[in-house]
C-alpha cells in the first residue's frame, strides 16, 4: 500500500507568503526559479502577473507590492486583493459580495472613506470597491461580468439593482493563469501577502 508524500511548501522569501504548488509566490509574484520571458524569450523572467500569470520582465515592482503584466497594470491591488468592482452604491458594492460569496469567492467590501491606502483625490473617497483575493481574480470577474445583463441591471435571489453612472467594470483579458492550477494559499504567522509595504490580511 502506497503513502502519497505530502505536497511541498513554500515559502515566499519576497514577501513571506507560504504556498503550496505553483512555480511563484501567488500573492506577489515572485518565481521559485527564472523562467524565459512571455514577451522576450532571450530574457529572463522573475516574476508572474499575480492576475493572469503571464511571466513579468522588467525591473522589480517597488517595495513589496504585487507583480502585475501590462494588461492588468490598471488593476489595483491592495493587501493581496484584487479590485473587480466599483460603485458608488454600498448597498450594491454588498450584494456583488454577496453573490461571489455564494460561488465560492472569498470577495469582501473596501470602502476608501474608511482608509486611504489608495492614492486618491477627495472626489474619489465616495467609492466603494470590491475585493478578491489575486489568486481569484478572473473567476471573480467572470463572474461579475454574468450578473450584469446588457442593460446593466445586477441581480442576486432577493434584489436587483441597476448600476448607476458611478459604477464600472474592470477590465479583463482570456489569459490563463499559467504555472498555477493547483496553487494553495497556507496561511501561517509569517504570511504577508504583498501589495503594500505594510500589508497585513486580515481573514
Amino acid at each position: 500500500m502506497s503513502v502519497e508524500a505530502p505536497e511541498a511548501t513554500f515559502t515566499c522569501p519576497r514577501c513571506g507568503a507560504e504556498y503550496a504548488g505553483g512555480d511563484a509566490c501567488p500573492s506577489c509574484g515572485f518565481l521559485q526559479a527564472p523562467v524565459p520571458c512571455d514577451d522576450d524569450p532571450s530574457r529572463n523572467a522573475a516574476y508572474r502577473c499575480v492576475l493572469c500569470g503571464r511571466t513579468v520582465c522588467g525591473s522589480d515592482p517597488a517595495g513589496k507590492r504585487a507583480a502585475l503584466c501590462d494588461l492588468h497594470a490598471h488593476v489595483p491591488i491592495i493587501e493581496g486583493w484584487a479590485q473587480v468592482y466599483t460603485t458608488g452604491d454600498p448597498l450594491e458594492a454588498d450584494l456583488i459580495v454577496q453573490n461571489l460569496q455564494a460561488e465560492g469567492i472569498d470577495a469582501q467590501v473596501y470602502s476608501q472613506k474608511d482608509d486611504h491606502a489608495f492614492p486618491v483625490d477627495i472626489g474619489e473617497l465616495s467609492i466603494v470597491r470590491v475585493l478578491a483575493p489575486v489568486w481569484e481574480f478572473g473567476e471573480a470577474m467572470d463572474l461579475v461580468e454574468s450578473y450584469t445583463s446588457g442593460d446593466g441591471e445586477i441581480s442576486d435571489d432577493d434584489a436587483t439593482l441597476v448600476r448607476d453612472d458611478d459604477a464600472t467594470l474592470v477590465g479583463r483579458d482570456d489569459a490563463t493563469l499559467a504555472g498555477r492550477d493547483d496553487v494553495t494559499i497556507i496561511r501561517g504567522d509569517d504570511a504577508r501577502p504583498a501589495g503594500d509595504d505594510d500589508a497585513t490580511l486580515v481573514r
